[in-house]
């Protein structure tokens, strides 16, 4: 005799049903026996195994070299469909597998580290181990600089062959010698007549002064006869050469 075990849905016991040992039971079967003891439409059952796999009415329920009772999970259909909803996720399935993505930096690795976090920190690493190769390369683009400069250019040498040239540049030189010494004999001549013309001038000056010192000399013989003569005349004589000796002096100095 072979046992069937069907776990009933709702929370409900699960049943035992017994067939013979040669019978060929089928789900069909036990579908009708499930029927008479639950009152259930076989219509609305939906038998499966322990797995999950669903069976159909002409399954087989045992198998001969089994030993010991079958479970079965028993369920009810429900009413509705899925309206084609599968047909969309397929579709939209399809779409999402045609936009394929290599960017996974948003995703975590085993650790709970962000991707994005572990490649940043790589390449920080990166930068700070290629650092010193990077300042001994500017050093030395550096030094080779300096040593360029050091070197300076090499200056052509060049030969020069115009004669011509040369004989003109001679003349020119010769002529702004003659035209310079010229000048300065001018600058000469001219203050050696200048020399001249005050040194006339100042004997000029010394001859008048000796005149006026006969002219007065001449007055003083003159007015010595007259204060012979009388006392009166010698004085206002006296006070009018005084006057036309100030008056000389005067004169003199503004000359000079």
């Amino acid at each position: 005799m072979h046992q069937a075990i069907v776990n009933l849905v709702g929370g409900h016991a699960p049943i035992c049903i017994s067939f013979d040992q040669g019978q060929d039971a089928t789900i069909y079967d036990l579908k009708e026996r499930i029927t008479t003891l639950t009152k259930v439409n076989r219509v609305n059952q939906s038998i499966s195994t322990m797995g999950g796999q669903l069976l159909t009415d002409e399954a087989f329920m045992f198998n001969q070299q089994q030993e010991g009772p079958t479970i079965f999970n028993m369920s009810l259909r429900l009413l509705g469909g899925k309206g084609g909803f599968g047909s969309m996720l397929r579709a939209q399935g399809g779409r999402m597998n045609a936009q394929k993505t290599t960017n996974f930096e948003a995703c975590r690795d085993l650790q709970g580290r962000r991707i994005r976090t572990v490649n940043e920190a790589k390449k920080l690493q990166d930068e700070l181990d290629a650092l010193p190769e990077r300042e001994r390369e500017r050093r030395e683009k550096t030094q080779k600089k300096i040593e360029e400069g050091l070197k300076g250019v090499e200056q052509k040498k060049y030969r020069f062959d115009d004669t011509q040239f040369l004989e003109d540049r001679e003349q020119m030189v010769d002529n702004v010698k003659s035209a310079v010494g010229s000048l300065l004999k001018k600058q000469q001549s001219k203050q050696q007549k200048k020399k001249v013309v005050t040194a006339v001038s100042f004997d000029m000056f010394d001859d008048e002064e000796d005149s006026e010192e006969e002219d007065n000399s001449d007055e003083q013989e003159v007015s010595e006869e007259e204060e012979v003569k009388s006392s009166n005349k010698r004085k206002r004589n006296d006070d009018d050469n005084n006057d036309t000796k100030s008056k000389k002096k005067t004169t003199n100095k503004k000359r000079k």
